[in-house]
């Protein structure tokens, strides 16, 4: 049976191209999706996890789903509110634990899990103050840690991609605005624009493959050299 991938978050801007770049592969893909399979609610992710697990399995397994909490309130730690707080831990942060769970209790041995971080997780800018986003995205890194040394034993690598602003439709505000277009050269130095969905997929696609097979753990910026400010 042809090797299957699951991608949550499938019809998003990364996602979507994600679920692209497999198809090409040749795998078949299930992309699980709000409302229908909404894997930040409780049980979920365990549930498509054990059907997927009795359809063959699944060698590949990639979390896209992420938030802004700006129209929540979401913004430096005096003004964020609780509400942008707790929405974006639960979308951000809570629903990676739960996949994590749920790929390391279904998935084949010798699986490749994806998560995608963000830059903004590290490093401190005026323009981004996120308070909510940017400690879910931080704390997504000891989650990494803590699943990657678990699923070891079973050969299960599990890794992150981290971009900088990508053009999707959660940054549009950011990308609409003349100031932040104007940063661009000094916010990602490396190609002086955002990154594409596929710059970011091809990244994931890597990490799925057999090509990665002694990397775990391990956090791959494609964030055209943000980071290095």
């Amino acid at each position: 049976m042809t090797a299957q991938a699951w991608v949550v978050g499938g019809t998003g801007g990364i996602g979507a191209a994600c679920v692209k770049s497999f198809q090409a592969d040749g795998l078949r893909v299930h992309a699980s999706n709000r409302p229908d399979e909404d894997i930040t609610e409780p049980g979920v992710a365990e549930d498509v996890a054990r059907t997927l697990a009795s359809d063959g399995g699944f060698s590949i397994a990639v979390h896209t789903i992420g938030m802004s909490g700006r129209r929540l309130g979401d913004g430096p730690v005096s003004k964020c509110t609780d509400e942008a707080w707790e929405e974006v831990i639960r979308v951000d942060l809570t629903s990676v634990f739960r996949f994590l769970r749920a790929c390391l209790l279904y998935a084949e041995d010798g699986a490749s899990i994806v998560l995608i971080g963000s830059a903004l997780a590290k490093g401190l800018d005026e323009d981004f103050l996120t308070a909510a986003y940017r400690v879910a995205k931080a704390g997504m890194h000891p989650l990494l840690e803590a699943a990657a040394y678990e699923g070891a034993r079973r050969g299960i690598r599990v890794n992150m991609v981290s971009p900088g602003l990508v053009d999707t439709r959660m940054a549009q505000r950011a990308l609409n605005d003349e100031y932040i277009q104007s940063r661009f050269p000094e916010l990602m130095p490396l190609t002086k624009r955002p990154s594409t969905a596929e710059e970011v997929a091809n990244a994931v696609q890597w990490l799925a493959s057999d090509n990665a097979v002694q990397t775990t753990g391990a956090v791959i910026p494609v964030d055209g050299g943000w980071l290095l400010r």
